[in-house]
């Protein structure tokens, strides 16, 4: 249990001097479709567990366990869960002022 502790704890301390805020773990159940609008805020995640589509204006992603995925905020995305849900962790990058 303390390396996955220590793990994680350097995943956070990485995501930190990228400027990204510490992760928040996420699921949906299956074939559920989560919508969002531009937020202007990078948002960077990892899948835990099961599969997720990244839909946006212009692109179409499918991530598998393990996969990281990168949303810009610039646009309309749309994370649709795959036939056993998802899980996932992601942080959004700080304001910069």
């Amino acid at each position: 249990m303390k390396q996955t502790h220590t793990s994680l704890e350097r995943f956070k301390q990485s995501l930190d001097i990228q400027g990204f805020i510490s992760p928040m773990l996420s699921a949906l159940p299956p074939r559920e479709v989560l919508r969002r609008p531009p937020g202007e805020q990078e948002i960077f995640g990892m899948v835990l567990d099961g599969d997720l589509e990244l839909k946006t204006q212009n692109t179409q992603s499918v991530y598998a366990k393990h996969e990281v995925f990168f949303i810009d905020g610039t646009e309309n995305f749309e994370i649709h869960s795959g036939s056993s849900g998802v899980e996932y962790l992601f942080a959004f990058k700080k304001n910069r002022t």
